[in-house]
């Protein structure tokens, strides 16, 4: 008689979970932005129970004057999220753009400067209220540079902005003093990226996430890799406000060794690529969020009124995947 043996198939191993987490910026803009963010964006966050959100700034138009109104508004959108925490760096609308608006007490230029103290005096003064499990720091005298882990991965806001990083276009305050200022953010910056990349060393984090404000690669042509000194009224763009910031991104990438994103806003379109690095540091992604949107004097529609999805899958050729929360939008390559 003919004995059959039955081998089971050995089970395969469980594909590791996914994490995903919302990024909200460059949104309100208008009243039909504000529309897609309360009535769509942040029920869809508080229906999913994400454990924090990133804000990447810009939660005002560069169009709309900087009040307390603004602030106020942005403050009440923090509590709508809560009790999921909101790690948040600031965007050039609610700060460097500002002295595009006179001061209504003195008729000059509003001090972007004095706006920076309101924003870190308001959004600042206390560290983001976090599980204690997610670790959540604050560098020391740059409260807005935080960082934090969870699930396995580890994360970090910059204050890095448009305008030429606070050293465009400086209006409302004395140059000297506004590029000593962003001489200031900028080490603490170059500082900040590398501590979080050297903590994600250490810990073998699954994943390292770097969050700023400004889109580094959007810069003339002309003045691209030509370095900045201080801070000037001109509203040209003179220099390159992001050499030495992009080049610590790639070096926290490389560091690291494991996959890297770097998210931004600032412009569109809305994109997950590799173009910021390319081989220079091939683990490294980069995500130009949802939110950033308008239409051009030729009539033109670029962006997207959304806020931004993310999903990061351990193991995968591709780690990282970006879809807008409103419209289910995929980010482009």
């Amino acid at each position: 008689m003919a004995i059959t043996a039955c081998v089971s198939a050995p089970e395969s191993e469980p594909a590791p979970a996914a994490l995903s987490f919302p990024v909200i910026g460059d949104i309100p803009y208008s009243d039909e932005d504000r529309y897609v963010l309360e009535e769509q964006v942040v029920p869809a966050i508080k229906r999913a129970g994400y454990p924090f959100v990133i804000h990447i700034g810009d939660y005002k138009g560069g169009g709309a004057p900087c009040t307390a109104e603004e602030d106020d508004a942005f403050a009440a959108l923090v509590e709508e999220i809560a009790p999921a925490p909101v790690f948040y760096t600031p965007g050039d609308n609610e700060w460097t753009d500002c002295d595009r608006f006179e001061d209504p007490e003195t008729g000059e230029p509003q001090s972007e400067l004095a706006r920076l103290d309101i924003i870190r005096a308001r959004f600042f003064d206390t560290l983001v209220a976090a599980p204690d499990a997610m670790q959540a720091t604050a560098q020391p005298d740059m409260p807005e540079n935080v960082m934090w882990r969870h699930d396995g991965l580890r994360f970090a806001t910059v204050h890095v902005v448009g305008t030429g990083n606070g050293r465009r276009a400086v209006m409302g305050d004395d140059p000297v003093e506004a590029g000593k200022r962003a001489d200031a953010r900028e080490a603490a910056a170059l500082d900040w990226i590398a501590a979080v990349s050297a903590a994600a060393k250490t810990e073998k984090a699954e994943a390292l996430v770097i969050a700023v404000h400004a889109d580094m690669s959007d810069v003339r042509g002309e003045a691209k890799g030509t370095l900045c000194e201080g801070a000037a009224a001109d509203k040209a763009q003179t220099c390159d406000a992001f050499v030495a910031i992009r080049q610590a991104v790639r070096d926290a990438a490389v560091s690291f060794g494991g996959p890297t994103l770097l998210i931004h806003g600032d412009t569109a379109p809305f994109t997950l690529n590799q173009a910021f690095a390319g081989a220079e540091a091939d683990n490294l992604w980069v995500l130009n969020a949802a939110g950033d949107h308008g239409t051009t004097v030729a009539g033109f529609h670029y962006g997207l009124p959304d806020a931004t999805l993310v999903e990061f899958r351990p193991g995968a050729a591709a780690p990282f995947s970006a879809t807008g929360i409103a419209g289910g939008v995929i980010a482009a390559d």
